[in-house]
């Protein structure tokens, strides 16, 4: 049965503490064991070279003590091998001609020069003057004892680093992890309780998870600014259409609330349906509103052509307020939308043309269109808030409109990088849409 359907054992629903620090130490025991073993063969080869350099200086030894008299081969008296060595001269055919150490009581080993290892012996095997060979041996139940121990205390060593290193992993990820949960805890609390003035503690530093509390943090307030303009937005929406609708109510009650003529009732009707295309109106002014939230998709726009549409729009409007507008262009192409500077046009030239004192003159020049009105345009320290929805100028009230054509525009152009920039004269106003380069 695999451990993904034991229950408790589903690696998915392990904490990613338990997931770090299983990684880490699994990552940690692979080095550590590849260390052991990379300890234990060179000690071993290590170990294993000394024994045989010493046999070799002890070959050279006694290759030189080797002496014949009266026709028998024997080792020089000065040759005095120390503690555990065994030295032999052996004949070609393997039989012992003289020793010298410690006996050695394997003699059927085959006869072939170099270093073997046999029943715990490192045994040297040499050629030497005469045909002869010289066999020098020493136990190497020693060097197996020594290295034997030293694997004991890698496994030990190897054991307790690895289960030290889990515990100081799972530390280390724990004390990384708690922005982590500060974050978590807050979203949760959040979504739970619909408080959104909530923040997570900043992290301390400048590392990984400061950036994270701190973009956390970020967001929270853009989300907040963002669900409070929602909410006044929503409130005062409802309020202006409520005005409107009650208006119309009124007089529906009144048409109806006793029989009329005929041409009683067109008038009535003719008069309501005033009010329901000025509803109409303040509807798809707040639908190109909410609109401005979507995915950007830009293109690239020819300005002076959406100027010209634009002032071809409002020929009927400009002509019923006895105003001109007049054109100065030239070619600009920006990125933008299309639909979206057509529309950005029309209100501002609508400005224009509803609280200018005279003529309005549309002027496109390099990445940028100006609308200029004459007059004292509205007050500077009253700008800003009329950029936000349904805020009206001082004065302007027996003037229809929405309070929604600037706050449109100012929306667009934020949503193309564009800056809405006004400018006051002493008998003029003009507002400029600058796009970016």
């Amino acid at each position: 049965m695999k451990w993904a359907r034991i229950e408790g054992w589903n690696p998915q629903d392990w904490s990613l503490r338990v997931k770090l620090t299983l990684g880490y130490a699994l990552v940690f025991a692979v080095t550590v064991l590849l260390g052991a073993v990379l300890v234990y063969v060179l000690a071993r080869s290590s170990l294993t070279h000394s024994l045989d350099a010493t046999l070799r200086e002890t070959a050279s030894v006694a290759q030189g003590s080797i002496e014949k008299q009266d026709g028998r081969w024997k080792f020089a008296p000065e040759l005095k091998p120390s503690g555990d060595l065994s030295i032999e001269l052996l004949s070609p055919t393997g039989t012992r001609l003289a020793r010298a150490g410690q006996e050695q009581h394997d003699q059927a080993l085959t006869l072939r020069p170099g270093v073997l290892s046999v029943n715990e012996r490192r045994i040297l095997t040499l050629p030497v003057d005469g045909g002869l060979f010289l066999r020098i041996s020493r136990p190497s139940d020693t060097l197996g004892e020594l290295l034997e121990t030293l694997a004991r205390i890698l496994i030990a060593s190897s054991v307790l680093m690895v289960v030290v290193a889990c515990g100081a992993g799972y530390l280390l990820a724990d004390r990384a992890l708690r922005p982590v949960d500060a974050v978590a805890r807050t979203a949760e609390g959040i979504a739970r309780r619909g408080s959104y003035q909530e923040r997570v503690p900043a992290a301390p530093g400048r590392d990984e998870m400061a950036r994270l509390t701190s973009t956390v943090n970020a967001m929270l307030d853009g989300l907040q600014g963002t669900i409070e303009r929602e909410k006044a937005f929503a409130r005062t929406a409802a309020h202006e259409l409520r005005t409107p609708l009650t208006v119309l109510r009124g007089r529906l009650d009144l048409t109806l609330e006793r029989p009329r003529e005929a041409a009683e009732y067109e008038r009535a009707l003719r008069g309501m349906q005033g009010r329901v295309e000025a509803l109409v109106g303040l509807s798809e002014s707040l639908l190109a509103l909410a609109r401005t939230d979507a995915p950007v998709h830009l293109q690239r726009v020819e300005l002076a052509g959406s100027a010209v549409a634009a002032v071809d729009a409002l020929d009927e409007g400009a002509g019923g307020s006895g105003q001109q507008v007049q054109l100065d262009v030239q070619e600009s192409w920006v990125y933008a939308e299309e639909e979206g500077v057509g529309r950005a046009l029309i209100n501002l030239i609508e400005n224009a043309l509803k609280y200018g004192a005279g003529g309005v003159l549309v002027r496109v020049e390099e990445r940028a269109v100006t609308v200029r009105s004459l007059g004292a345009g509205p007050d500077q320290a009253h700008w800003r808030r009329l950029l936000e929805p349904f805020e009206r100028g001082s004065g302007v009230q027996g003037t229809p409109g929405s309070g929604l054509g600037l706050p449109l525009v100012a929306a667009l152009a934020r949503r193309w990088n564009a800056e809405l920039l006004p400018h006051w004269e002493a008998d003029a106003f003009e507002v400029c849409l600058r796009f970016p380069a």
